[in-house]
């Protein structure tokens, strides 16, 4: 007894082509690079988020931390540039903010998310390169009330921004 073959030209072969693996390899490839620009924004997005939350909780920590050590608290931007990472908080011992170090007992540097920018806006909504300190004083950790204007931004896309603004006698903090 022979063993017949059964194989007959109808029947499809089991496998993959060639052709059929290049056309998923391409359509996988289109699918990653739309979805890779979708994903670079998304982490711009949050890591400005991330850093308009942090400057946020750093101005309401100053207030807090003015009345809690009946002393005068700084809050500002380390320079007033468009490429500006960092801001920095000062203590002082005493109620008043002095122009001198006679009274600073600490100076923190606080760096923003890799990838941001804290710059201060103007009311025209530019980026202002003029030297604003927010201070609070004892005993209600109050400002002088004047508004001001800071933005969080993505270094590559500045379309890409969140706005703190630091409003009213009482340094409240709106986050946009």
């Amino acid at each position: 007894m022979t063993p017949h073959a059964t194989t007959s030209l109808s029947q499809p072969s089991a496998g993959v082509t060639l052709i059929e693996l290049l056309i998923v390899i391409a359509i996988l490839g289109i699918l990653l690079a739309l979805g890779m620009v979708n994903y670079a924004r998304w982490r711009a997005s949050s890591a400005v988020m991330q850093g308009a939350q942090e400057f946020a909780q750093a101005v309401r920590t100053t207030r807090s931390g003015a009345k809690r050590a009946n002393a005068c608290w700084q809050i500002a931007p380390v320079s007033f540039t468009a490429s500006n990472t960092e801001y920095h908080v000062r203590e002082y011992s005493g109620p008043t903010c002095p122009a001198t170090a006679v009274t600073l007992l600490r100076t923190r540097t606080f760096s923003m998310p890799p990838g941001t920018l804290l710059v201060r806006v103007s009311a025209a909504g530019t980026v202002s390169t003029t030297p604003s300190t927010i201070n609070f004083v004892p005993p209600y950790g109050s400002t002088d009330g004047a508004a001001d204007t800071f933005r969080v931004q993505w270094a590559s896309d500045p379309s890409i921004s969140r706005t703190v603004r630091v409003t009213g006698v009482f340094g409240k903090v709106i986050l946009r």
